[in-house]
């Protein structure tokens, strides 16, 4: 009997581990048609739920025991309300004929069915987590309890059979629970991770790492036109001294917020350089465009206060340099360059306001001429 509990646990483990972690959203392999993925889940729930009733420990000619309530309640972890039911179906269905057409097969696989029934509709009212999936397992271990001790002839073996099968229940369920809910965790941390590797942890936005990475990317994979903003904030310092660095920080992440307001709908790709220095990608933007969306920023920064937490209005603008690829250049380094004159162009100037990059060149030819 040992033997048979410890083959079926190995099965029911080696089957939840590898597949279930697909479906979690961290993984870098991700199943397709994830509208599909509960009825995937409940497929291999089910067909989980056969090869452990084909390893199953042999009670009585008509009682097998094994650890497929386990597999019908973490199915719904994964898959939602509607993974108990339809691995329910499968493995109750299953089990009706599994060991012959008798009185109580049909009573073993219809209590099964109903089992994850009943579960699938609580699920629906009280979505099954982690937290909360030994709820309706304590539910199904119950149930199923009750109907070995109808079926069994009451005896010290029969109880005793009864009492190493909660056992088992509780260790299986238990361990294979942990291992999930610790690979989730993981996942959880690593997906973490690289979000912190290429965001700014203040304003959500893309970090000069990633920054360099997508621009090198477009770059590399494409000759289509796009511009570059680079936009600083001015007179930040000023802030920051007067109203102190907390304040400095609600500032640049409402200015984040803008920066993406004001550059969505021409699929803007934003990122935070460093300090009070921002960068906006626009896709497909010629010249025109580039500066067109560049006064839309600057108009969104300047006319609109950014009201602090203690209540104070705060008058901001920004400056922005604005290039475009490729006419300003053809890598990335020397685009940001020259993005970066033009800023320091629109500051020299009067700030607030945006400058092409083309037009800098156009005023060193006039003071030349002249």
């Amino acid at each position: 009997m040992f033997l048979g509990m410890a083959i079926n646990f190995c099965v029911l483990f080696t089957f939840s581990v590898l597949s279930y972690w697909p479906f979690q959203t961290r993984v870098r392999f991700h199943m397709p048609f994830p509208s599909l993925h509960p009825f995937f889940i409940a497929l291999i729930s089910g067909i989980t739920g056969i090869v452990l009733m084909g390893t199953s420990i042999t009670i009585t000619d008509a009682i097998i025991v094994d650890a497929r309530m386990a597999v019908i309640v973490i199915s719904g972890i994964y898959g939602g309300p509607i993974a108990p039911l339809i691995s329910g179906l499968i493995i109750g269905g299953t089990r009706i004929f599994i060991t012959g057409l008798t009185t109580t097969s049909m009573i073993v696989g219809i209590g099964t069915i109903i089992g994850g029934l009943v579960i699938s509709v609580f699920t629906i009212r009280k979505r099954m987590t982690f937290r909360n999936a030994r709820f309706y397992f304590y539910y199904f271990l119950i149930q199923t309890v009750v109907l070995l001790a109808i079926l069994m002839d009451f005896s010290w073996t029969a109880a005793a059979q009864i009492f190493y099968f909660i056992i088992f229940s509780f260790l299986s369920f238990f361990t294979v629970l942990f291992i999930l809910r610790e690979l989730n965790i993981h996942f959880t941390k690593v997906s973490l991770a690289e979000k912190l590797s290429e965001t700014d942890y203040l304003t959500g936005l893309y970090n000069n790492r990633m920054f360099q990475k997508v621009t090198e990317s477009i770059t590399k994979n494409t000759d289509a036109p796009f511009s570059l903003l680079l936009l600083d904030i001015d007179y930040f310092k000023r802030v920051n001294d007067t109203y102190g660095h907390p304040i400095g920080d609600e500032v640049l992440r409402e200015l984040a917020s803008r920066l993406r307001r004001s550059s969505h709908s021409y699929e803007g790709i934003v990122s935070r350089n460093g300090g009070e220095e921002f960068s906006v990608i626009l896709p497909y933007a010629e010249k025109e465009t580039g500066m067109e969306v560049a006064e839309i920023i600057r108009s969104a920064v300047e006319n609109v206060p950014f009201t602090t937490s203690n209540g104070i209005d705060l008058s901001i603008t920004v400056s922005v340099g604005v290039t475009t690829f490729p006419d300003n250049g053809d890598e990335i380094q020397k685009l940001f360059n020259q993005s970066d004159i033009a800023l320091y162009h629109a500051k020299n100037t009067g700030r607030n306001k945006a400058v092409h990059i083309d037009e800098t060149k156009k005023t060193s030819l006039k003071s030349v001429s002249s």
